[in-house]
């Protein structure tokens, strides 16, 4: 194959002048056959307006029926794909121009890479160029998250290895598009947080390798909505929704990749601390919707009510 095909499916949700810009450095990029899907998760602002008009033909816009979060967001965009490969890229990112074609480079003669992912550079005031991390996972006694050099300053970033293995990974990363229908795409149950976690641990335990490619890289800009607590939002707790999302979506992401002994673990000791932990933090912040919504998520995932 000479010239693979590239679809990047870029989720969106009322960010109509970031998603713009993300599109612009996706357009940008050196990589010689590419297509750009976004799917407007239905925002209330103008991205739709401005996306035709500023990008045309050059951009596949279309919107989702009702909003329906990443998970449903992400699998609607590759329906619509034609690419060999399938970039998943979140509408916060800037992405090098090199990165497209550095991340197929890697593909190129190794049939057991299922997963490669930019290495993503942080660009929100007060963490510039801080690398999110150079490899992905969890602690499978209690889910925490396991980074490699977490917040490593860019400036001493290693020349060699060129990469670093992962099990999953945040703002973008690449697949054969056969592997993302191997594995099923991206379970819709998850509704938003852990499903990013749970399409890669899918594709390693399908017998695929995954990657940071250091190489490749994105500037992760975030995005803080107006009113929103810092501390908060950087827990990923900052909407009553999203926070029983994560305290639930947690317990069913144990379950289901981790050993029977080890979700038992997450599920009755540190999913109740973790309750007691983020609960507080919430109430210490004013925001008892928050620290309730953590509490029904953990019920539910304890009870698994999905």
């Amino acid at each position: 194959m000479n010239n693979p095909k590239v679809s990047v499916i870029v989720p969106t949700f009322n960010r109509a002048e970031m998603v713009c810009q993300c599109i612009k450095s996706v357009l940008n990029s050196d990589s010689p056959d590419i297509e750009v899907i976004v799917v407007d998760d239905c925002s209330p602002d103008d991205t739709g307006n401005r996306i035709k008009s500023e990008f045309g033909g050059r951009v596949h816009y279309v919107r989702n029926s009702r909003n329906s979060f990443q998970a449903v967001s992400r699998n609607n965009g590759a329906k619509l794909a034609n690419g060999d490969y399938l970039l998943f890229l979140d509408d916060d990112n800037i992405l090098d121009k090199k990165a497209i074609s550095e991340l197929l480079h890697t593909f190129k003669g190794n049939p057991k890479l299922g997963f490669a992912a930019p290495m993503a550079v942080h660009k929100r005031p007060g963490k510039e160029n801080l690398i999110w991390s150079l490899g992905s996972d969890f602690n499978p006694w209690t889910s925490q998250p396991r980074d490699k050099n977490p917040n490593l300053p860019l400036d001493m970033l290693p020349s060699e290895p060129k990469s670093y293995p992962t099990s999953y990974y945040p703002n973008g990363f690449m697949v054969p598009r056969s592997v993302y229908d191997e594995v099923g795409g991206f379970d819709e149950k998850y509704v938003q947080i852990f499903e990013e976690s749970d399409f890669g641990w899918k594709i390693r335990e399908a017998g695929y390798e995954e990657i940071v490619l250091t190489t490749a890289r994105t500037e992760h800009h975030g995005f803080l909505e107006p009113g929103c607590v810092p501390v908060l939002r950087q827990l990923g707790i900052e909407k009553p929704y999203r926070t029983y999302c994560f305290a639930r979506n947690r317990l069913k992401f144990a379950r289901r990749h981790f050993s029977f002994l080890q979700a038992l673990s997450v599920t009755f000791i540190f999913a109740p601390l973790s309750c007691c932990y983020y609960g507080l933090v919430a109430l210490k912040n004013n925001r008892i919707d928050i620290a309730l919504a953590y509490l029904r998520g953990t019920i539910a995932g304890i009870f698994g009510i999905y």
